[in-house]
């Protein structure tokens, strides 16, 4: 039975011409039976039925989604899965599609900047030394935002650089790592760190360990590898010292972003000592509150670890070089005499 073509009913290339789709893809998808014309004409050429039309609006709809023919031809057959399931997946699928553009964006951004620190060639052997620094990056700290820490390490340079001058002249010297000067320094190098760092001592040690096993990083952050090796031998003799009475754990708990505000307490403490401000006088009193708050919040306000930090730094001398509160603070904070 033939059907006299009306305004209900369409040629392929009415409809390809109302709806901005091809000639070749409707004859795909009436191939593959997802939208068919239900009707014929006198001539016996194929036409489009309004209801025709509607699944076709249905699958440009479901396509826009996301969604493939397949579970296209499922949705509308009603094979599929319940419609706010299937928008549950392809939210997920979406929000997937989002992180790796994310991170593509980062790494494309972290190479971009890798190149701009890296001197002034721009031949191909540049790229893919770029390319390499990126991907050695990427293995030793995942997620942990390369980007953002080399960024915040080369904004601090005006702090590790001094540092790492008197460490080269220390080493030059033959100065073993265990000497207070030098111990003084690593602490230093150690407080600038953590506060690049977000006072995660694990990311730290990760950075540290990057450098040692590629030296190649190193020297993109502006670091001697040399200089390096020397310096991770004396943060090694202080984290030896921590380890002999604190356990890895109870290193990963301690709360390492209050650095500037130890800084700032060590100040104000040795201030009050200069002016002669006795240990009993309210602003002595003040600052003794204080640094019993920053110590709690140190160990995040458990009392078994704080005992653990307050033996290691009686048992260990090595640790009072380069502390915040050195020997001289700490006894003026000690509790008065009755």
């Amino acid at each position: 039975m033939t059907t006299r073509p009306t305004p209900l009913h369409l040629t392929v290339g009415e409809v390809a011409r109302r709806t901005g789709m091809t000639v070749r893809t409707l004859h795909h998808y009436d191939t593959i039976g997802l939208v068919s014309p239900s009707a014929r004409s006198d001539a016996g050429y194929r036409l489009y039925h309004a209801r025709d039309i509607e699944r076709l609006h249905a699958v440009q709809a479901l396509k826009q989604l996301g969604l493939g023919l397949d579970a296209i031809a499922k949705a509308l057959a009603g094979d599929g899965m319940a419609p706010l399931e299937l928008v549950d997946r392809q939210i997920a699928q979406a929000e997937q599609a989002i992180e790796q553009a994310r991170a593509l964006k980062e790494s494309l951004t972290l190479l971009r900047d890798t190149l701009a620190h890296g001197g002034t060639e721009h031949h191909t052997d540049a790229l893919l030394a770029a390319m390499q620094l990126v991907a050695t990056y990427q293995r030793f700290l995942p997620g942990s935002g390369v980007r953002q820490l080399l960024t915040r390490w080369r904004q601090a340079r005006r702090q590790w650089t001094p540092l790492a001058t008197e460490l080269a002249r220390l080493q030059a010297s033959g100065a073993p790592v265990d000497t207070p000067e030098v111990q003084r320094l690593a602490q230093q190098w150690m407080n600038v760190a953590m506060a690049v760092f977000g006072g995660q001592l694990r990311t730290v040690l990760q950075w540290a360990q990057m450098h040692r096993q590629a030296p190649d990083t190193a020297a993109h952050a502006g670091l001697d590898p040399a200089l390096l090796a020397y310096l991770e031998q004396a943060i090694g003799a202080r984290l030896a010292a921590l380890r002999r009475h604190l356990s890895d754990d109870d290193l990963a708990r301690l709360d390492g972003s209050l650095g500037p505000e130890w800084a700032r307490f060590a100040d104000d403490g040795q201030a009050l000592m200069a002016r002669g401000t006795p240990p009993n006088a309210p602003a002595a009193q003040a600052l003794r509150e204080r640094y019993l708050d920053l110590l709690a919040r140190t160990v995040r306000h458990d009392a078994t670890l704080a005992e653990k930090m307050r033996q290691a730094y009686a048992a260990e001398p090595l640790l009072a070089h380069g502390h915040f509160v050195g020997p001289e603070l700490r006894a003026y904070l000690a509790p008065p005499s009755p």
